[in-house]
């Protein structure tokens, strides 16, 4: 039988564990704590971010003077599931860089934000590689529809204000050409 002691009310025998050394063993934690929530936070969130991969070019070209208004590098989505994944989950992109949808033949298209971390400029092209609908700096995460106004058979996603800070306008063309496709 054990012993209660009449001060504390608690059994004799369990050992009281001083106070300091509880505080040491918490000053210890807290640090391996912080690191944890930094790491799931911030290191292995950015590690499930799509890579960005160049799979071709596209070039601007303006429809009175023909003359190169801008080129960038581009990756492809030319199957359902690389036009549904698209630019999705992104927290950055170059300047210089972008993405072409390439479907099989004109047709109507509608676009939209969902889950989709940075605006864009969202252009559609038709098959003669006419810009017929330009959507300037569309709201990140947003699911209103972003549709064409004219069939379209490619759609090139551009960092939101590039279409401004280069000139390219509804109109313009587009050439672009495929690596190893």
């Amino acid at each position: 039988m054990s012993k209660v002691n009449k001060k504390t009310g608690r059994n004799s025998k369990i050992p009281k564990v001083p106070f300091w050394k509880t505080k040491k063993i918490l000053i210890a934690f807290i640090p391996v704590v912080v690191f944890f929530v930094i790491y799931f936070l911030y290191i292995k969130k950015s590690s499930n971010e799509p890579e960005w991969v160049k799979e071709g070019e596209v070039t601007f070209v303006s429809k009175d003077s023909r003359q190169k208004l801008a080129k960038i590098d581009v990756e492809v989505a030319i199957n359902p599931a690389e036009r549904q994944q698209g630019l999705m989950y992104r927290s950055k992109m170059d300047e210089d860089k972008g993405m072409i949808f390439i479907f099989e033949r004109d047709d109507m298209q509608s676009f939209w934000m969902k889950n989709t971390i940075i605006p864009l400029d969202i252009m559609f092209i038709d098959s003669k590689g006419v810009i017929n609908t330009i959507h300037k700096n569309t709201v990140p995460y947003s699911e209103k529809p972003l549709p064409s106004k004219s069939r379209s058979q490619f759609v090139v996603e551009v960092n939101g204000g590039y279409s401004d800070r280069h000139g390219i306008k509804e109109g313009d063309l587009i050439e672009y050409k495929l690596d190893h496709r």
